[in-house]
């Protein structure tokens, strides 16, 4: 049975969505739907839990002389996922797509409202009860509960743009085995980064997908409708139409009910005042890992 070549292990809002994407394109490589998050059993999803038969039977389909991949952005944060990923793979190749940890956790509250796992619209109110949803107190009521539903952590903001304890982490269970990728390489260059990921898993470089834009801010235009498109899709019935064409139908029912009650428009800046304040309590972790993965990150200091 097939099992991961490599793995991306986040963070969210970094480009694994593209990556995904155009890893998903090269003809030698094969990856399943993205977000499956098997692993990490530390992280409290709300989803229902894939068996170890369910999670390895989504490689099948991948030929012999394929690389398979897996695409999950909450590994990165996870204690114990660096741990039992080792023990099942111990020879994968892992890849963290970081972000500079202010424009992160912007781009990350508007995503989570956009999902309905936000319900605070304001972000400096989202940060301040942090502490509350550690404790699991004000967790929003969420009906995207499907598999590719986040964890309750997706609402630790600081905790997720940790990145310093986080890398140790994974270099202590893989070293030389873990690449990081920086968001402002993908930017400046998506060529040339992809071709430096593929160089890394072992793939052919010389395959060029569709370099395209990929996974542009969203905002619901109803948050009523947005729960109910949700709660029918994740609802309970999900689990009674098996694999198939019907299944593949409905989803894409969904999909297209949810692009026309979503608009695609440019994030609103961060507040400059809280983006100050963001940089002076993120400091110290861009230090220490500037320091861990001995690159430039002064950028993310301004």
């Amino acid at each position: 049975m097939p099992r991961p070549d490599f793995f991306i292990l986040g963070a969210p809002k970094c480009g694994t969505t593209a990556m995904y994407q155009w890893l998903s394109a090269h003809p030698d490589l094969y990856l399943p739907a993205k977000e499956l998050h098997y692993w990490g059993a530390d992280l409290h999803h709300r989803r229902p839990k894939l068996s170890r038969d369910q999670y390895l039977a989504l490689f099948a389909d991948a030929r012999p002389d394929q690389l398979v991949g897996e695409v999950a952005v909450w590994y990165l944060m996870s204690t114990q996922a660096p741990v039992e990923l080792k023990a099942f793979a111990p020879d994968a190749r892992v890849i963290a797509m970081l972000r500079h940890p202010a424009e992160l956790i912007h781009s990350l509250h508007s995503q989570l409202l956009y999902s309905g796992e936000e319900d605070l619209t304001d972000l400096k109110a989202a940060l301040a009860a942090e502490p509350d949803r550690r404790a699991g107190r004000r967790i929003p009521k969420s009906t995207h509960v499907g598999l590719e539903a986040p964890p309750d952590e997706c609402l630790h903001y600081h905790q997720v743009v940790n990145f310093a304890p986080q890398i140790a982490r994974w270099q202590a269970c893989f070293g030389k085995q873990l690449l990081v990728v920086l968001h402002d390489e993908l930017r400046a260059d998506p060529q040339a980064t992809y071709r430096h990921v593929l160089d890394f898993i072992g793939a052919d470089t010389s395959f060029s997908p569709d370099f395209s834009v990929v996974n542009p801010n969203k905002r619901v235009r109803s948050q009523a409708s947005q729960r109910l498109i949700q709660g029918l899709r994740w609802g309970p019935w999900n689990r009674l139409v098996p694999p198939g064409h019907l299944r593949n139908a409905a989803r894409r029912g969904f999909q297209r009910l949810q692009h026309l009650n979503t608009s695609f428009e440019q994030r609103a800046p961060l507040d400059g005042e809280l983006r100050s304040q963001l940089l002076a309590e993120l400091a110290p972790g861009v230090d220490a890992l500037e320091h861990s993965i001995k690159r430039d990150l002064d950028s993310w200091r301004r």
